[in-house]
């Protein structure tokens, strides 16, 4: 697990702009605190998948953006994942002596809960041999985000894990992630621990990317 600073810096919507001493140490200091303070766990199930649903589950999720993502798809993980209520913690102090290392400290948690969910996917994938499509989280397009619940449900990502589902239907800790992932019994393996996102990303317009990949 790391925080990859062009990630961080395409996080914070960075173009090519000078970055002041003062931004660039406090960056370096927020990223070491992150990776001091995470506690990163996870949990996966695997599933058959058919007709939509996954086997033995009652699980079928919905939207046409999920349906096309695994398509073709003969088994499904299911996949959460946390940095864990210590990160929260020290956000909530952060943010309140400094909003500008708050607001950094909670862009490299972003960084980091991407780059251990790369580094697990990437380890199940190897370990399976067999070629997995990429995460695919609730919001995504329009498959909704109430099914986070049944996700951990599913998955008992409380006990696991200790994540749970708040009333708005979001994750707590924040820092904490769930996902799809299809299991393809052909094609190339997809590329979780390729360093530059963008390049393995369609959205070639998106406001994330640097300017030098518009």
């Amino acid at each position: 697990m790391n925080v990859d600073r062009r990630e961080m810096l395409r996080y914070l919507g960075w173009r090519g702009q000078q970055i002041d001493p003062a931004t660039d140490e406090a960056m370096d200091r927020m990223s070491a605190k992150c990776l001091e303070c995470a506690r990163p766990k996870y949990t996966v199930r695997r599933f058959a998948f058919s007709d939509g649903v996954l086997e033995g589950s009652g699980f079928a999720p919905q939207g046409r953006d999920i349906a096309r993502h695994l398509a073709g798809c003969r088994e499904v993980y299911l996949f959460a994942a946390t940095l864990g209520a210590a990160i929260e913690r020290e956000l909530d102090r952060t943010f309140a002596v400094s909003a500008r290392d708050g607001l950094l400290l909670d862009t490299a948690a972003s960084c980091a809960i991407e780059s251990y969910c790369d580094e697990v996917c990437a380890r199940l994938q190897s370990e399976m041999g067999k070629a997995f499509t990429a995460r695919f989280s609730c919001g995504y397009g329009d498959f909704p985000l109430s099914s986070q619940r049944t996700i951990c449900a599913l998955l008992r990502t409380d006990t696991a894990i200790g994540v749970c589902v708040d009333s708005g239907g979001s994750l707590v800790p924040r820092k904490s992630v769930t996902a799809l992932i299809g299991v393809r019994d052909g094609g190339k393996p997809f590329p979780f621990t390729k360093s530059d996102k963008c390049a393995r990303c369609a959205n070639k317009t998106c406001a994330a990317r640097g300017p030098e990949q518009q």
